[in-house]
């Protein structure tokens, strides 16, 4: 028995010459994406075949996934699928080529655990896998029957089609024309003008004709008998798999043969066992085989299009050995595919979803009923499904990024299971099984289960719409038990916590106290619900309703709560306490933060200790950055204790910080970029990187900043972040204020405002509001000449920063806010001796501005020695933040010439040349004009000026003395000196003599062999 079908493509030359092109295109670099639409049967996976064949041959790579799967949809099957392709034989991207998205394809494919990248993450791998490997000539990704795609595939999709322009690859998908996501998604990428849909119709009588022709061997219809076409046309309605499957009935029941010549002949009513569907053209198929046989394919017809060999068998009441013969022969009636696959080596599948949709169609409902329900007890009895640990106590963990996504205190659901599947998949496979069955409580439970499968594979979104799907069950189930809708509540709950969607908690969080309070469940019980609620609270910023959760959970659990409940609530409030407006919060946070350390290293929570350790680190940060830097040292050491990666970085990434604060050091923000990058935690990388523009603006290194800056705005688009990219606003708004620009710093600012719409950024960035509002305004306004406005805006940020006073000390602007002050008369001795200085000299860019502040203050009391050694001494360690130090001489130099302390005129000139060099030239005008106010002469910038030493300019050496100079340390005399610059010989002396003062130099042959240096332009 053999299947007839054409050995070429009938009546779709148009569509497959729009996929030529769009292949073509992607080999020339001009990526796309099309969908191809159609019902069952229609020709869809032909079509995109013919066009990857022709991809291969022309020496294109062609990667292949399909999403149809066991029940629901699998969590990103088809990518899993499609990277497993890309990632074996030859062609295979070599070590290195994906960068940090390399480990997130091991994640996909299931590979390696998750650590709570976000989705986005996976969607960019998989478009630098497309990328490595379309390098050369071009890359074809295949995704077959995407209306069977979970929600997590269909949202990477969805980015790829946004971001396959400029690839060299293109997208080829197959879906059903149907309502539902997959269409959805495919008409408004095609909306976008992303993407393009190609709706298949069905075949015309000539077509359908044709095609009989060529599945027959014939290029003509007309060598087909009439009454074949008839049938045809009358019954397959121009579905190209129903003229194969009804010829192939005819073929194989003897009514329809080939003649001795060249031709075929009807011997036979051609209606026999022929109904009007092609159920029958497939049914008869099925009943050539043995009885076993039929009840296998029964049963593995009610587990869906795929199936695990195993279950069927055992629903079949089958052997493994019987089974598999009783699959070769249905193989060999073209029923299922020929076998496994090397991924999939229990599972096969059926050569069409009609194929499985007869064969149930022809069971009777109680006979359905009975076989899903046996096959959920098979599922079950093979130990694919754990019971559900109903003794939940409180989640353990805080609602930062888990190291798998999994709640502390729970064992991990099975993983190796029936063929080697993924547990989620048969979880909701018997779920479905159960809903057919009529057991939809049941149901709910295992959909529970199922959601949590799907989150420790990293399929959020597809663990929402399994846990959505449980809820609706148990809606209409009066049987359900209330201990199974606590548990699907308590699971939802805490995975739109980590979504970060966190809208419904409060509704949800009401209903799950209602069901447990009517249940009468245990108080600890309940307590988890509110400590659910307050995480929730805590990623939407509501901080007074967290507190309030956190207060309820505490009633519950009573005076004395157990340890690991206490933990977890004192990590979480301290988080809440530290954001909140209370007037005690810091000290406050921090003893919750030290309880919470404390408790959870007694009885063993890594989790909870990591997220405490982190609070405590922020808490200790704006009193002594040297106690911070240990706390998260000791977080970093607990996470890789514990084998925490997330939390590593996120320890490598303060420890960063820290040294940004003290000494505008990159050193180990870099190694915190780099470790997020090996470990695939792309979000992560993103923070690094606006760490380290703000530590290259603080060091005045204008196109690293801006590299910094650029990387960061390229991960927040690509991967759809709006958190991120209101960051990489902020990040440029401060870039504009180092250089002075306060028309891209208001635009900044203003596209921050209009995204935050009165929400404090202060949560945004991590700190408050003032690191990006006062440092920036400020800044700016010095930089622009306007020092009444900075101190304006320094004291409005000052107001704002004194509601927030957990982070005094490590914002930038209090160091320029207390020397201008300062220097205008408005700051003492009491801001200079107390708590605030200690802090500012701690931090790198405020230090010499305390240091300037306090010369200022003694040389006004005409302490002049002193006040210049004070001077001196602050600006010891500031060649690396060279903005900072030459406000500090532009400030400080008036009230040193006001004074007559110092070396003012020296410093001005300084300030002056560096102000000129980075272009800031309001400053180094007004650094010009204080030199003529002193009576200091100043050089005109003519042509050769930045050619001076800057040593030389900086005591004000001219471009024509320097040009005197270099003639000198040639040997020449001043009357060759003289004729070379066509000057006068006293002239020349004059120049000599200027040079002798200004360098400090006494005599002629000193002044040689200073000369001597800059003679060949050194």
């Amino acid at each position: 028995m053999s299947s007839l079908s054409s050995s070429v493509l009938v009546g779709r030359e148009p569509e497959r010459d729009l996929l030529t092109a769009a292949v073509r295109s992607a080999g020339e670099g001009r990526g796309s994406s099309v969908f191809v639409l159609g019902e069952p049967g229609i020709g869809k996976s032909r079509l995109v075949e013919e066009a990857a064949d022709a991809a291969v041959r022309t020496g294109l790579r062609v990667l292949r996934g399909r999403a149809a799967s066991a029940g629901r949809a699998v969590p990103l099957r088809p990518l899993a699928e499609a990277v497993f392709s890309g990632l074996r034989g030859e062609g295979a991207p070599a070590e290195g080529d994906l960068g940090p998205y390399e480990p997130l394809l091991s994640r996909l494919c299931g590979l390696a655990p998750q650590d709570g990248a976000p989705l986005v993450g996976y969607a960019e791998a998989v478009l630098r896998l497309l990328g490595a490997l379309g390098r050369s000539g071009g890359c074809v990704l295949v995704l077959e029957d995407l209306h069977d795609a979970d929600a997590d595939t269909l949202t990477i999709v969805d980015y790829l089609t946004d971001n396959l322009s400029g690839q060299r690859a293109v997208l080829l998908a197959t879906l059903r024309g149907g309502p539902g996501p997959a269409l959805d998604l495919a008409e408004a990428a095609a909306s976008r003008r992303t993407a393009r849909t190609l709706r298949l119709a069905r075949l015309g009588p000539a077509h359908t004709a044709e095609l009989a022709a060529r599945c027959l061997g014939h290029d003509d219809a007309g060598n087909v008998p009439a009454a074949v076409l008839d049938r045809l046309h009358a019954v397959s309605e121009g579905v190209p798999f129903v003229v194969e499957e009804l010829l192939t009935a005819m073929v194989d029941s003897g009514n329809l043969v080939r003649r001795r010549g060249d031709g075929w002949a009807v011997t036979g009513s051609l209606n026999a066992h022929v109904p009007a569907t092609v159920a029958a053209a497939v049914l008869q198929r099925v009943d050539h085989l043995d009885p076993p046989g039929v009840a296998l394919l029964e049963a593995a017809a009610v587990l869906g299009r795929r199936f695990p060999v195993d279950i069927a068998a055992r629903v079949a009441g089958l052997d493994r050995v019987t089974a598999l013969r009783q699959l070769r022969h249905a193989a060999r009636a073209q029923l299922v595919t020929d076998g496994a696959t090397a991924e999939e080596p229990g599972w096969h599948t059926f050569r069409h979803a009609l194929t499985a949709d007869a064969i149930t169609h022809r069971l009777l409902p109680v006979e359905r009923a009975a076989l899903c329900l046996a096959a959920a007890d098979a599922i079950e009895s093979a130990g694919a499904v754990e019971c559900v640990d109903a003794t939940a106590s409180v989640d353990a963990t805080g609602p930062e990024p888990r190291d798998a996504g999994r709640p502390a205190g729970r064992a991990a659901e099975p993983h190796g299971l029936v063929g080697g599947d993924s547990g989620d998949d048969l979880y909701r496979l018997a779920a479905e099984l159960c809903v057919a069955g009529g057991q939809r409580a049941r149901a709910a439970v295992l959909l529970t289960r199922a959601g949590r499968q799907a989150v420790l594979r990293g399929a959020l979104l597809t663990a929402v719409e399994l846990l959505d799907r449980g809820l609706e069950l148990t809606s209409g189930a009066v049987d359900a038990p209330p201990e199974a809708v606590a548990g699907l509540l308590e699971e939802l709950l805490g995975t739109l916590v980590l979504t970060g969607d966190v809208r419904r908690v409060p509704e949800l969080g009401d209903r799950l106290d209602g069901v447990l309070t009517a249940w009468g469940a245990p108080p600890a019980r309940r307590a988890a619900g509110f400590l659910t609620r307050a995480r929730a609270a805590a990623t939407a910023q509501q901080w007074e309703e967290g507190l309030t959760a956190v207060r309820r959970a505490r009633e519950l659990l009573g005076a004395e709560p157990d340890p690991a409940s206490r933990a977890a609530l004192d990590a979480v409030a301290a988080h809440l306490v530290l954001n909140s407006r209370r007037p005690d919060r810091l000290e406050s946070a921090r003893a919750l933060a030290e309880g919470a350390v404390a408790t959870a290293g007694a009885v063993g929570l890594p989790e909870v200790s990591c997220k405490a350790l982190n609070m405590l680190g922020y808490c200790l940060r704006p009193q002594d950055l040297a106690e911070a830097e240990n706390v998260f040292e000791r977080l970093v050491a607990t996470a890789e204790t514990h084998a925490l990666p997330v939390w590593r970085i996120r320890g490598l990434l303060e420890l960063g910080v820290l040294d940004r604060i003290r000494t505008t050091g990159t050193d180990r923000l870099l190694a915190a970029r780099k470790a997020a990058e090996e470990t695939g935690a792309v979000l992560m990388t993103a923070w690094a990187d606006m760490h380290l523009a703000q530590a290259h603006v603080l060091r005045d290194e204008h196109d690293s900043a801006l590299e910094s800056a650029r990387r960061l705005r390229t991960t927040a688009h690509r991967l759809r972040l709006p958190e991120v990219q209101l960051i990489g606003v902020g990040v440029d708004a401060i870039i504009a204020a180092s250089r002075g620009d306060r028309q891209k710093l208001q635009a900044a600012l203003h596209t921050m405002e209009s995204a935050l719409a009165g929400r404090s950024a202060g949560a945004l960035w991590g700190y408050a509001d003032t690191s990006v509002w006062g440092w920036a305004h400020g800044i700016c306004s010095l930089l622009r000449e306007e020092p009444d406005r900075a101190l304006a805006e320094f004291t409005e940020a000052d107001r704002a920063m004194r509601a927030l006073p957990s982070t005094r000390g490590v914002t930038g602007f209090l160091g320029p806010y207390l020397l201008l002050r300062t220097v205008r008369g408005a700051a003492g001795w009491a801001e200079l001796d107390g708590s605030v200085a200690d802090r500012l000299t701690q931090v790198h860019w405020d230090r010499p501005f305390a240091g300037w502040s306090r010369a200022v203050l003694l040389g006004r009391e005409g302490r002049a020695a002193e006040a210049a050694k004070a001077a001196e001494e602050a600006l010891a360690g500031t060649e690396a933040i060279p903005l900072a130090r030459h406000l500090c001489l532009r400030l400080g130099a008036s009230a040193a010439l006001a004074d007559g302390w110092g070396r003012p005129v020296e410093w001005l000139r300084a300030a002056e040349q560096f102000f000129h060099d980075r272009g800031t030239t309001r400053v180094s005008a007004a650094c010009r004009a204080m030199l003529r106010e002193a009576g200091s002469p100043v050089a005109r910038r003519r042509e050769g000026h930045d050619t001076i030493p800057q040593e030389l300019r900086r005591v004000g050496v001219t471009a024509r003395e320097y040009e005197v100079l270099r003639l000198l340390g040639r040997g020449l005399g001043n009357q060759e000196i003289a004729e070379q610059l066509f000057l006068s010989p006293r002239t020349v002396e004059k120049h000599l003599a200027s040079l002798r003062n200004r360098t400090d130099r006494s005599g002629r042959a000193a002044l040689i062999t200073l000369a001597r240096r800059y003679a060949a332009g050194q």
